[in-house]
């Protein structure tokens, strides 16, 4: 019936729930009120629901200050000191460009693959925005500090990750390319030429160790002796009229004349060896100079097979004859690539300005009973 129906929607109507009141969620209220699940109101020293029941009222200790000072710490950074500055990102251009080193030969795809991993490296970045800050100082620009700067990040930065192997190929090939950065910078500061030929001979050691040269699966496996012989051959014009000029005789005579009145000079067995290979080298020079070039690059293989104890001479900044030796080996391995390479030659173009400075700077600090020995180089640099 009607009256029925009317009824039973009254009943209905009743029997829905009564809304709860909601209220505010305590998050730090005492564990009593937390475990009873009811509102605390947080009182000091004890709450009123503990109070009036008689409970035992506890609160959670409060925030360290150290917490929360580190989570502020990862909020502002970024926002009063920017981790990269436009002069940053102008070098790293630079590098991109122009500065990232000649080796391996006809290697800028390798290069803008390396630039691709050094947001992964602090190290491998550092080293190559300083080497861009370095090259752009041989013009004239005045980043020679701030080279120094990334220089000396790269290497604390280097020398820590190198406490541990690394977990890849990847990670190798970032070392690698580290160390061969900072050697070619090296190569560019007037008093870097001992540091560039240490820092070479660190390539050859990582490359042994971590099978760079030998491993298809890292990015520089074309720097194996073999593969920069291949790749000289590859560069050097075959067209008769587009051949590099060979250095005449005179010019080898003149070399070959000085190079060998360091002899006397040179000590230790890694120093004979090492002048005898350059002799090697230069005579070569007159019939082929891509051999010649390829002869020169062994070298760094020669040193970075040397032991502690063997290589020691060349570490020794009191030791003229290595540093004549380096002087007349970086000054022909320049005139070999040059001419070798052809095109990609010109990128050796800044190891002449590095050579030059070089001279100058063994004029300013060599004892003068050595400046005899230095005739042929500074007639060559001129």
């Amino acid at each position: 019936s009607a009256s029925a129906s009317e009824t039973s929607q009254t009943l209905s109507v009743r029997r829905k729930p009564i809304p709860r009141k909601g209220h505010t969620k305590s998050r730090r209220g005492c564990f009593a009120c937390k475990r009873r699940k009811v509102k605390c109101q947080e009182t000091q020293p004890a709450c009123l629901n503990c109070s009036r029941i008689g409970l035992k009222c506890e609160y959670p200790p409060p925030p360290e200050l150290s917490s929360l000072a580190s989570q502020v710490w990862q909020l502002e950074p970024t926002q009063s000191q920017p981790p990269f500055t436009m002069q940053d990102f102008r070098f790293f251009h630079h590098f991109i460009l122009n500065a990232f080193p000649p080796l391996p030969m006809n290697g800028d795809g390798v290069w803008q693959s390396v630039a691709a991993l050094s947001h992964q490296y602090d190290y491998l970045l550092h080293a190559m925005l300083g080497l861009a800050a370095s090259h752009l100082s041989l013009f004239g620009d005045d980043s020679s500090s701030v080279a120094l700067s990334y220089r000396v990040k790269a290497l604390q930065s280097l020398n820590q990750a190198l406490n541990t192997p690394p977990t890849s190929n990847i990670e190798a090939d970032a070392r690698f390319a580290t160390v061969l950065a900072l050697a070619f910078q090296a190569s560019t500061m007037p008093e870097g030429m001992v540091e560039w030929v240490t820092m070479a001979r660190g390539c050859g050691i990582i490359a042994r160790s971590e099978a760079i040269y030998t491993s298809e699966k890292s990015i520089f496996f074309t720097l194996g002796q073999q593969g920069v012989s291949r790749s000289i051959k590859r560069l050097t014009p075959r067209d008769p009229k587009n051949l590099p000029e060979l250095p005449t005789e005179d010019l080898v005579r003149e070399f070959l004349v000085s190079l060998r009145a360091i002899a006397p000079l040179c000590s230790s067995p890694i120093e004979v060896m090492f002048l005898a290979e350059i002799e090697r080298a230069a005579k070569l020079a007159t019939v082929s100079a891509d051999e010649a070039f390829a002869a020169l690059t062994g070298q760094y293989v020669m040193l970075s097979h040397a032991s502690e104890e063997e290589y020691a001479p060349f570490t020794n900044p009191e030791n003229y004859a290595v540093q004549l030796l380096l002087i007349h080996f970086s000054l022909i391995e320049y005139a070999m690539g040059a001419r070798t390479l052809s095109e990609e030659g010109i990128k050796f173009v800044y190891r002449k300005w590095a050579a030059i400075r070089w001279v100058g700077r063994l004029v300013d600090t060599l004892p003068e009973e050595f400046h005899q020995y230095l005739e042929w180089p500074i007639k060559y640099a001129q």
